[in-house]
């Protein structure tokens, strides 16, 4: 199975053929074509992208000229693409080598950045996920310390709420990561349009910047959006504090109460280091 989303791949195939008019393909382990315009194709192998994928070369410039040499063989220009040591595909576009290398290195590096976007979120969902999972242990705590002395209802209710605001605030960190979500689909896509664009019309391209500096707003709004998460987490943290230090009050209660309180503390614990951990990442 391949490490890329194979739709986004198929859309950036399809992407490359319409500026082009040149077929393209995305080639996964072993040279196995996973996306392409040409449907016939997919699933097979490419012998010049499994040599690319092996590591026993990086790219493949064909020419007209050589194709009289090489029996099946097309013009076209294929490429790795790495990021962080790791081969993580190929992409192979027919016409003009010469052409089509820099749409070719262009694409791949597009592929690279939806690559470590997708880890990005990924890390995120899980880290929300955790925290999520933390304070419903620490909701069922407090229910069971609410249910064992009446006496101390009114604390167990700011407490109850504290949790409740606590879990609001973990909404509102979600929406924000769809919306830098949005924001880095919109700039990948229209990094590529740009760039295409460019390489295509050549030295005619002066447009580029006009994009270029759209990009660079798109940019901008997705690290204002990780800014406002990190203020979230920051205001999460404040919460959970105080959950800790109001728990802490119930130090001299019964022994029931006290293990249910070392369970909480355990679990705010636990809470506590997935926010750092998240900021860290966000930094």
């Amino acid at each position: 199975m391949s490490i890329i989303d194979p739709i986004f791949a198929q859309k950036l195939m399809k992407l490359i053929q319409k500026e082009t008019n040149q077929n393209a393909h995305f080639f996964g382990e072993k040279g196995i074509i996973i996306a392409t315009t040409q449907p016939e194709r997919l699933g097979t192998i490419h012998e010049g992208a499994k040599d690319i994928m092996s590591g026993k070369i990086d790219f493949i410039a064909i020419t007209e000229e050589m194709t009289m040499q090489l029996s099946g063989t097309r013009p076209g220009f294929s490429v790795a693409i790495d990021t962080e040591n790791q081969r993580i595909g190929a992409i192979g576009i027919s016409g003009n080598p010469t052409d089509m290398r820099p749409i070719a290195m262009i694409a791949s590096h597009m592929i690279v950045i939806e690559y470590e976007r997708k880890l990005f979120m990924d890390d995120l969902n899980q880290m929300a996920n955790n925290i999520n999972t933390s304070l419903q242990e620490s909701s069922a705590g407090l229910e069971e310390l609410s249910a064992s002395s009446e006496g101390q209802s009114s604390t167990i209710v700011e407490l109850s709420e504290m949790v409740k605001k606590t879990q609001e605030e973990i909404m509102e960190t979600n929406k924000i990561l769809d919306f830098i979500h949005k924001i880095s689909k919109q700039t990948t896509i229209l990094g590529i349009n740009a760039s295409i664009e460019a390489a295509r019309i050549g030295a005619e391209g002066k447009g580029f910047n006009v994009v270029a500096n759209e990009v660079r707003k798109l940019a901008d709004n997705t690290a204002n959006s990780v800014g406002q998460v990190d203020d979230v987490l920051s205001n999460l943290k404040e919460l959970i504090t105080n959950v800790s230090d109001n728990i802490t009050s119930y130090s001299s209660a019964t022994h029931q109460q006290a293990t249910v309180i070392q369970s909480l503390s355990h679990e705010i614990e636990n809470i506590t280091t997935s926010v750092d951990v998240f900021v860290k990442k966000l930094t």
